[in-house]
């Protein structure tokens, strides 16, 4: 069974497919094939300047002001920003990148710690002797993004990239073999048969994702709620706001820690090809030149420029 539908926004149009959608008859015929390319291709981070990327020098300045576009941070005396370094290649290495959708942005410092988060799935697996493969690095981010389904559901929700997949729900009873089918190559056999018993989503929706985990560093939890506010004003003067009605427009949410708590503001732009683009140093006075540049526009912004995580064939 298949459902499907399409976004269209000024910027053009986005869409969310489902691959796989279970019924009682059709658990043991997944409708994609997960030895496929493009999901077991060996994906890689590229954190290097991309030779399709266009970039522009500078930040335009803000056009308008609405309010708080000028506002600056004030940052803990004990913990200042990197200002003037240079941004490019400050990022981790990742082959896979997920988004757990959490619905709060209250993390402790550690989000492995906190009850039942896929993190801490992780972890549990880790102390019984299962461990990542060396070679394939992996970041799990959590989102102030809403789960597909309640607490009581026992359940996670979260999004995949490079590989533009969106998981509704993934059973607590299905996190062991999710973690071995997808994020532990060497042990993929193991968890083989997980695709068919969960739905799976293609994800092609834009997703502007703000570093503010307060509980683990001042500096992002400072400046990450200051961004959300102005990428809100400005989106939504430009009529592309996320509306949940409409299923129309770009999602803002606040992550926890992505790395390079010194280059706060931390903002990474899910463009809904799979690919991400990494930005540092943001200030709500940057906002609108990152909305004009790179999500209106498609460029990159060099000066603000930390990596991007690209789909590789």
């Amino acid at each position: 069974m298949f459902r499907s539908w399409r976004i269209r926004c000024c910027f053009g149009s986005v869409s969310r497919s489902v691959l796989r959608y279970p019924s009682a008859g059709n658990l043991g015929n997944p409708i994609l094939s997960f030895t496929s390319r493009r999901l077991f291709s060996h994906t890689r981070g590229n954190w290097d300047a991309h030779v399709d990327s266009v970039f522009v020098e500078k930040c335009p300045s803000p056009e308008f002001d609405t309010g708080c576009t000028y506002c600056r941070p004030e940052f803990p005396a004990d913990k200042p920003v990197k200002t003037g370094t240079a941004l490019n290649g400050t990022v981790p290495l990742i082959r896979r990148h997920l988004l757990v959708s959490s619905g709060h942005s209250e993390w402790p410092s550690r989000t492995e710690f906190e009850r039942n988060s896929f993190q801490a799935k992780l972890r549990e697996l880790e102390r019984q002797g299962i461990r990542r493969d060396p070679d394939f690095n992996f970041m799990i981010t959590s989102t102030a993004l809403s789960p597909a389904n309640p607490p009581e559901d026992q359940s996670w929700s979260l999004y995949m990239y490079p590989d533009g997949l969106y998981f509704p729900r993934i059973p607590y009873s299905k996190g062991e073999a999710f973690i071995k089918r997808f994020l532990i190559p060497s042990r993929s056999h193991e968890g083989e048969g997980v695709e068919n018993e969960i739905d799976i989503f293609r994800e092609e929706s834009p997703i502007v994702a703000i570093c503010a985990h307060t509980a683990r560093d001042a500096r992002c939890g400072i400046v990450g709620p200051m961004l959300q506010a102005e990428f809100e004003q400005v989106l939504g003067s430009k009529g592309l706001l996320y509306d949940p009605l409409t299923r129309q427009g770009i999602r803002i949410t606040l992550v926890s820690h992505v790395g390079g708590h010194a280059y706060a503001g931390n903002i990474i732009y899910f463009r809904g090809d799979g690919s991400s683009i990494w930005y540092g140093l943001v200030n709500p006075e940057h906002v609108q030149g990152i909305v004009k540049e790179t999500i209106e526009g498609g460029r990159i912004i060099r000066e603000l420029y930390r990596g991007e995580l690209t789909v590789k064939s």
